[in-house]
């Protein structure tokens, strides 16, 4: 079973490479590398470090509301700074496989403060979901706010595609069939045997799991501090427009860029990132560069930009999660030692 498992992480991810792969080849074929490397030299490198620093004030951020979701389940003792390195560390995570920092964290939160990787899977699936809905009013105040833009850009996109699009239709119909009709099989399947099932122990285990899960997802109302966990979610995506915004200034050709381009980089570059490819490599730089055109930022400027804060947070979460890595190995040996002396 364990191998199963193991053969199926090492396909997603050597999938999730070959992805990523061919996106940046598709992103880099046109542009000259040469001249970027060249104008890499005239970036004005006190914003990005600017840029560095509101990235880790956002991600204490992040911490800081994971508490306040986390206190209503009974732990009211948790530390930033713990937390703090399990979410770094999550990230670190991610830039190895996709998806996997999500248990990491809950598990170096289990590891330090002995917080039940169920009950803190819970809130973190709430946490994306509230993320997931801050993303979706972004987009929908960057489409309000640039409808002009978008829609022309919108319109020749699908003008393009709409003829590929048409001959999958079918397919699309019939997988939606399908789907549906294996949901309502499973559920007249589940009312059928549902006092069987009630008896059989793994389907206890697994709903004993899902309680907990969904305990923790609830956590959002039952949080004392409503307004705090409000603010600190709006500010922690300001901060990341405020970090795309300020690695603008770095470069002349997108200096001049107003917040309107900031939001459109931080929608797209969300939607990249979030891709199921290891640390958004490719998908970003597609997403980004491609939506700077629309402001007339020529593409090997875009690329140049794309290029510029997607290593900026790589390097980032490299070294902070190693650092993170690091405490958290120190913190638990430390536990040990006085486990056992006690």
């Amino acid at each position: 079973m364990k191998d199963s498992l193991s053969v199926k992480s090492i396909a997603k991810y050597i999938i999730s490479l070959a992805i990523a792969g061919v996106l940046l080849y598709l992103v880099f074929r046109n542009v000259d590398v040469a001249s970027i490397l060249d104008k890499l030299k005239e970036v004005q490198y006190q914003w990005v470090i600017l840029a560095v620093v509101i990235f880790v004030i956002s991600h204490i951020i992040r911490a800081y509301r994971w508490n306040l979701m986390l206190a209503p389940l009974g732990y009211q003792h948790l530390t930033i700074f713990r937390t703090l390195l399990a979410v770094l560390t999550a990230y670190f995570a991610n830039l190895l496989l996709p998806r996997m920092g999500e248990v990491t964290r809950c598990g170096v939160l289990r590891q330090l403060d002995k917080v039940p990787i169920t009950t803190s899977l819970g809130t973190v699936v709430a946490e994306r979901l509230v993320d997931l809905l801050s993303l979706f009013m972004l987009m929908a105040l960057l489409f309000v706010t640039e409808f002009g833009r978008l829609n022309d850009f919108i319109t020749g996109f699908w003008q393009e595609k709409f003829s590929s699009l048409g001959e999958s239709v079918f397919a699309i119909y019939i997988f939606a069939g399908v789907a549906t009709v294996g949901l309502l099989l499973a559920y007249f399947l589940v009312r059928v045997y549902w006092e069987r099932l009630q008896q059989n122990p793994l389907f206890k285990k697994i709903q004993n799991l899902l309680k907990e899960v969904l305990k923790g997802v609830t956590s959002i109302a039952k949080i004392k501090k409503q307004g705090q966990f409000w603010l600190a979610t709006v500010s922690m995506w300001f901060m990341y427009f405020l970090m795309s915004y300020v690695v603008f200034l770095a470069i002349p050709e997108t200096s001049n860029l107003g917040a309107s381009a900031g939001l459109a980089v931080l929608v797209m570059g969300s939607l990249g990132m979030a891709a199921p490819v290891q640390g958004g490599f490719g998908t970003f730089h597609a997403l980004v560069s491609g939506v700077l055109l629309l402001y007339g930022v020529g593409q090997a400027d875009g690329v140049l930009f794309a290029t510029l804060i997607h290593g900026m947070q790589t390097v980032s979460f490299i070294l902070m999660g190693g650092f993170a890595f690091f405490m958290v190995s120190v913190l638990s040996s430390s536990k040990i030692k006085t486990a056992t002396t006690s």
